[in-house]
């Protein structure tokens, strides 16, 4: 469990940069809920408000552009040397309506797309064990292939870039719609095409989808009756899990805690607000503030609060749910967090769909942690700062004593105690 768990933590040099859009390829279900107003922040660290459909708006963007399409429209059909085929003009015009906002997480979805992307993540759908991420020149590169799973089997490795799915580039597509791709039904294939560093040629791959099954809590007693959790994710289950493990600890005499939440691409906001009402004192644990100034608090109603040294463990794949644990924790004052600066995602994207059957995924607030700070485009920043040796960097698998980072954690908790 140790090797499993350390892995998550080796990535090659630039794998952190990029849109957060951190995914885990898997078949775990997860409802699109329609309900107006409940967030919920996915699995790529978005925190989703699904809406009801709206009707579109018969005026466009205006009469301007309309009669400059048109325009084009008569010249290319007059002159341009070929046929015009033009049957995927307006849905091109949507997208690079979208795009022009210059917002990474505001998007247009087809109607084929918005339907491949809510039967992958509603249905019965089978997934390869692969979390990736997008960097900010639009790589679609492998974070973590679990071991045992579809993706690690075929030979997917850390680091991999994904160039085509099924035959079809990946470039410049939303990586919601990619993932939806890459899900599928239970024993079907994909297709997956991979460059790698220090290979010449593309690697073509054949990966079969499989049910996927992985925890997202772990946790150990450590030397010195120091506790140690990991938290993957913040799914609808990980409370209880989380829960468990830290009763557990807490009963076989735990005198510290380390609560590691590095590459934790985020989840369900419910989750993370419960998990922080279980350490931390009552009241406001994380607020959102849209345009209008807009404010909406999530506070904890538990009157307990932990009783033993902390810390958090992070780095700059710890986005969104884990930004608002690390920054709660924080600004409370109940923790140390260690690690390097996290990833920066603390926008919320709403999804509505249109009465066409295509979607529209646009950003609607920011949130801050409860002292204030913005966490988008900054992260935040650990007490103390700490980078993973570079001997460890590049290696397949590591323990618990060889983790530099985990060993400063615990040297901090260890303090803490003696005093």
């Amino acid at each position: 469990m140790e090797n499993q768990k350390n892995k998550k933590h080796l990535f090659l040099k630039g794998t952190l940069a990029g849109i957060l859009s951190i995914l885990i390829i898997v078949a775990i279900a997860f409802v699109i809920f329609s309900k107006q107003g409940y967030i919920h922040l996915g699995t790529n660290g978005e925190i989703y408000v699904q809406d009801t459909s709206v009707t579109q708006a018969q005026d466009g963007i205006g009469n301007k552009v309309l009669t400059k399409l048109n325009t084009l429209e008569q010249v290319l059909n007059s002159f341009y040397f070929a046929d015009v085929d033009d049957s995927n003009a307006s849905e091109n015009i949507y997208k690079a309506y979208l795009n022009s906002f210059g917002d990474k997480y505001t998007v247009y979805y087809t109607a084929e797309e918005y339907k491949s992307f809510t039967q992958a993540v509603t249905g019965n759908y089978y997934g390869i064990g692969v979390v990736v991420s997008k960097n900010d020149d639009g790589t679609i590169k492998v974070v973590l292939p679990y071991e045992n799973c579809p993706g690690s089997e075929a030979g997917m490795q850390i680091g991999d870039a994904i160039t085509k799915v099924n035959g079809v580039s990946v470039m410049d597509r939303d990586l919601d719609a990619v993932v939806a791709e890459i899900k599928g039904a239970e024993g079907s294939t994909v297709q997956i095409e991979l460059l790698r560093e220090g290979v010449a040629d593309p690697i073509s791959l054949t990966v079969e989808r499989r049910k996927i099954d992985i925890p997202t809590v772990a946790h150990k007693m450590l030397d010195n009756k120091i506790g140690y959790i990991s938290v993957a994710q913040f799914d609808a289950v990980t409370y209880a899990q989380f829960l468990d493990a830290y009763k557990t600890l807490t009963a076989d005499g735990m005198q510290g805690l380390v609560i590691d939440i590095r590459s934790n691409p985020g989840g369900s906001l419910d989750t993370v607000v419960n998990m922080l009402d279980e350490i931390l004192p009552d009241g406001l644990i994380v607020y959102t503030v849209d345009k209008d100034g807009k404010k909406i608090e999530y506070k904890g109603k538990n009157t307990d609060e932990i009783k033993v040294p902390m810390t958090v463990l992070v780095n700059g794949d710890s986005a969104s749910a884990s930004e608002i644990f690390a920054g709660a924790v924080q600004d409370y004052g109940v923790g140390t967090i260690v690690g390097t600066t996290t990833f920066g995602k603390g926008i919320v994207q709403t999804v509505k769909q249109l009465t066409d059957g295509s979607a529209i995924k646009f950003t609607i607030s920011k949130y801050f942690t409860p002292k204030g700070q913005e966490i988008q485009g900054k992260g935040v920043t650990p007490d103390v700062v700490v980078e993973v040796d570079e001997a460890i960097k590049n290696k397949t698998g590591i323990t618990f004593e060889e983790d530099n980072q985990l060993q400063k954690a615990i040297e901090i908790v260890k303090g803490k105690i003696a005093q």
